[in-house]
Formats: C-alpha cells, sequence, structure tokens
C-alpha cells in the first residue's frame, strides 16, 4: 500500500489536483511535459512545479506526492535547493490584473534561480496545445542594486491549472559579488501571449509593475581549486584557470587569446572524468577582457567522487552530414535491439500537405520536391507499441545516448519525453516511424530548394537540449493502435587532439 493512500480528497479542489494525486497513489505516473525557459548566456532552464502555492493551499503536506510524478527539466541540483524550506520566500505582489508569488529562490557565487507562481484570469486565452503560440513572462533581474541589471525574459511560462501558472526565473550572476548576502530585485513587467512563427506579429499582452526585492543568502563554495594548466593552440595559449564546486553546479573557467581564430569562439569542449564518464555543460559566459577571452562552464552532475577531470576543446561538428537530393540533411539512428545488424538507409517521400505553411505557398508548387531521411536502421525493422517504446535506449555514438522516457497521446498531439545520457548535444529532431515508414516528425530537414515547408512543425520542437538531460517534443498526433520505431540524430564521434587537453586533480 502506498503511504499516500490515505489522503482524502477534498471537492473544492481542481481536477489537477485531483489527476496528480491519484497518479501518486498508484505510482503509474508518466511525466508530463515541461516548457522551456529563455536564459541568460546560453543557460537553458526549464519551467518546473516547484512549490505549487496554489495545491499546497488546499492540500497541506503533500509537496513531496506532487513533486513525486512531475521530473523536473531543471538540475536536479538545483531542484534539490529550490524545495528546500530555508530558501523559502513566499512574497506575494498583487493588482487588479494578477496575484504573482516568488515561492523560492536559491543563489551561489555565479547563478541565480527563482521559482514564482502567476495567477490571472489573462491565463485563460491561452492553450498549450496550440502548437503556433507561447506564453511569456517579461522578466529583469538585477543583483545588488536595482540599476545592476544581471538578467531576464522572455521566459516561457507554463500553467497549471485554467488561471495559474508557473515559471523560473535565472540570471547568471558572475565572480564580482563577494558578500554572503545579497540584495536581489525582480521585476516581472508583462505576460504576454506571442505567435512562435517567424512571419506572424500576433500577440496579446497583460501589463504590469509586479516588483519584488529579497535578500539572498549564497550557498556555500565546497571548494575552489586554481589549475592554471595552459596549452597551446595555433600558436596562442588557452588556460583551464580555475575548478569551483557549490551545491548547484560544478564552475569551469577558462581563458584564451583574443587572437585566436574565430571558429574557437563557436567551438566545443570534451569533458572526461577519470572513469571515462563525460559531462554535459552550459556555457554560461563568455566575454572578451584584456585581450582574453573569459568562458565559463557549468557541469551539473555530481562530481564528488571524481578523482580528476580533463577539458578538450575542439571545432568538429558533432552530427553527421548527408547529401540527398542535392540538399543537406543529418544521419539519423532509430530505436532497435542490441546488437542488431545496422542497415545505412535513405527513405524519401514527396512533400505533402501536412509539410506546408499552404497559407504562404499552396501544396502544388511543391510537387516533385522530397523529405527524405539518412539513418542507421536494424535489419530486422523491429517496430513497437508505445508502451514498449517508452524505457527502450537509443545508442547515439559510443559514449552517448537517450532514453524514451514517456510518450503520450491526446486529442490533439503526441508528447515525447527523452532523457539524454553522456555527452549528447544534437537534439534538435525527432522523427516517429510506423511500420509502413511514414513520418510523423519534428524539426524535420527537408531536401528542397528555398524554403523550407515545414513552418509549424519546425517550432514543436519546444524543449530541444539542456544541461538536465531532458528534452521534451510536440509532433502531430499519432495512432496509439499502431507500432512504431523513434529517430534522433547521430552524433559523430569526434578526434580529439589530445595535446589540447587540460586537467585538475579534485582528489
Amino acid at each position: 500500500m502506498s503511504k499516500f493512500d490515505d489522503i482524502k480528497m477534498p471537492d473544492n479542489i481542481d481536477e489537477v489536483t485531483k489527476n496528480a494525486i491519484r497518479r501518486g497513489k498508484t505510482k503509474k505516473h508518466r511525466h508530463r511535459r515541461m516548457n522551456k525557459v529563455a536564459s541568460i548566456l546560453a543557460i537553458g532552464w526549464v519551467g518546473i512545479f516547484v512549490g505549487f502555492p496554489v495545491i499546497v493551499k488546499a492540500l497541506p503536506n503533500i509537496e513531496s506526492l506532487i513533486t513525486s510524478f512531475i521530473e523536473s527539466a531543471l538540475p536536479q541540483s538545483h531542484v534539490n535547493k529550490l524545495k528546500d524550506e530555508s530558501n523559502a520566500n513566499n512574497i506575494v505582489v498583487k493588482d487588479e490584473n494578477a496575484i504573482i508569488t516568488l515561492e523560492k529562490s536559491v543563489l551561489d557565487s555565479q547563478i541565480f534561480v527563482a521559482s514564482m507562481t502567476i495567477e490571472s484570469d489573462f491565463l485563460k486565452q491561452y492553450d498549450e496545445n496550440d502548437l503556433r503560440y507561447n506564453l511569456y513572462a517579461n522578466t529583469h533581474i538585477s543583483i545588488g542594486d536595482k540599476d545592476n541589471l544581471v538578467g531576464g525574459g522572455p521566459d516561457i511560462i507554463k500553467k497549471i491549472d485554467e488561471n495559474k501558472a508557473t515559471l523560473v526565473v535565472s540570471a547568471y550572476v558572475g565572480d564580482t559579488e563577494t558578500d554572503n548576502n545579497i540584495d536581489v530585485y525582480i521585476n516581472l513587467e508583462n505576460l504576454e501571449i506571442k505567435s512562435n512563427e517567424w512571419k506572424n506579429e500576433d500577440r496579446k499582452e497583460l501589463k504590469g509593475d509586479w516588483k519584488f526585492y529579497i535578500n539572498v543568502e549564497k550557498e556555500n563554495t565546497i571548494e575552489k581549486i586554481d589549475v592554471k594548466d595552459s596549452v597551446n593552440i595555433e600558436d596562442n595559449v588557452m588556460t583551464f584557470e580555475s575548478l569551483e564546486i557549490t551545491p548547484l553546479a560544478t564552475y569551469i573557467k577558462l581563458t584564451y587569446d583574443e587572437t585566436l581564430d574565430d571558429k574557437w569562439h563557436f567551438g566545443r569542449y570534451k569533458i572526461v572524468d577519470n572513469n571515462g564518464k563525460e559531462y554535459r555543460y552550459s556555457q554560461i559566459d563568455g566575454h572578451t577582457y584584456e585581450g582574453k577571452w573569459n568562458i565559463k562552464l557549468a557541469i551539473y552532475d555530481d562530481l564528488s567522487n571524481i578523482e580528476s577531470l580533463s577539458i578538450t576543446p575542439y571545432t568538429e561538428d558533432t552530427f553527421i552530414e548527408s547529401k540527398i537530393h542535392n540538399q543537406d540533411t543529418i544521419k539519423m539512428v532509430t530505436t532497435m535491439e542490441q546488437n542488431s545488424e545496422i542497415e545505412d538507409k535513405i527513405f524519401s517521400r514527396d512533400v505533402e500537405e501536412r509539410d506546408l505553411d499552404v497559407d504562404t505557398k499552396p501544396a502544388h508548387k511543391y510537387e516533385g520536391e522530397k523529405i527524405s531521411y539518412h539513418l542507421d536502421i536494424d535489419k530486422e525493422r523491429k517496430f513497437y507499441t508505445i508502451d514498449e517504446l517508452i524505457g527502450k535506449e537509443i545508442q547515439t555514438s559510443k559514449q552517448s545516448s537517450v532514453t524514451i522516457k514517456d510518450i503520450k497521446v491526446d486529442n490533439k498531439n503526441t508528447v515525447v519525453t527523452l532523457k539524454i545520457n553522456g555527452d549528447y548535444a544534437i537534439l534538435n529532431q525527432i522523427v516517429l516511424f510506423d511500420e509502413d515508414m511514414r513520418d510523423t516528425y519534428s524539426g524535420i530537414y527537408v531536401t528542397h530548394k528555398g524554403k523550407w515547408p515545414s513552418n509549424t512543425h519546425w517550432n514543436n520542437a519546444k524543449d530541444e537540449y539542456y544541461s538536465s538531460g531532458l528534452a521534451t517534443f510536440i509532433i502531430d498526433k499519432i495512432d496509439v493502435n499502431k507500432k512504431y520505431k523513434l529517430a534522433v540524430p547521430l552524433q559523430k564521434e569526434i578526434n580529439l587532439n589530445k595535446n589540447y587537453t587540460m586537467n585538475v586533480k579534485i582528489k
């Protein structure tokens, strides 16, 4: 028997809450879709149900139940700290249009994160199933004083009820503040329902002046190591300056000569520990100072048992390019059993009306054009029911994979949630193929000249890739009675230059 079985459900709570409790009791909960929150300086966060003010007000002491069935797409370290009651603020600002609550906040030497909730009838206009629109909150975040602006929105909001929503705001603070207690100012200026199609300026707006002031105590740094390990790259110096570990993240600081070729400014880094495990990261800062680039990377995994870490910069693309019908695409890999015999296959079909923004250009104008996929696929061609797909792992390289966490099908859409394992950085599209290899896709590459036909489908990649390792995609509704294969981009194995590797001994 579940320890929550004795929870009684009052008649006055909403259906969202009731469903949460039912799921907690049965322990058969699936993870609901989380929407992306815009970031400052390439930090990727996702809106989460932190605090649950409306639900908790109705049913005290069940926050752990609610959080247990929602897998947040924030890094787990951030989730743990935001759940801590010592970080509670519970500041309410309201006017005739909205009630905004600053629930909880957390700050370390580099990053500030806060969870907020919104209650407003303005939210009733927004339907999350309408993929043409997103719901935003425009925010400004200042640290130390009101004029020291460090971050802000637009941040995408996640609805939790007809007129209630939650969001997470975040900002990169940097190394400038040394006080243990810091003043933080948050100004939420407006809510906005806006078309996510580049050509469409359609929007609805609720203006406000919802301001918050809090004094936040910094999370202590567990360890800071001055590394100072340098390598020579194309007659320029790159230096691993320092490593800092806090309860929120592990931060790596790099510097390199400003004269280094521009390709390195947009390069990537392979980060590996002494056990050979590779780590994802977010680049949270990049600026020039006194002739040098200063780069800050954040790793959100637990490194407490790691003895050493190495970092190697590289500039190669991680996707595998392919050319089909004289057009560029990328190679993908499908769901298959371990040790399957793999075929390298190309599948093409004509552009159909479902692929097109037909208001811009009628479907018949694309006659003869193709949508194509280059796949690694098992020779056996094994397909799976939706339930069978959940839990399947797709190997995307020797050191990376994705696990299918959940697939939900409602009356309009299919929501696919994936967990990224290892250093996998190119999850920008997915495709579901049925047994006839008919595709249902998000973010496809279309092999035709000129404007890509797919407009709305390109925007269906709601959540692409996050340091926490979760990604959610929305695609068209599929037939749950059929069997499918899931395809994701295949990641290229990178040939690293070992002379560029920098190291730090942690223990």
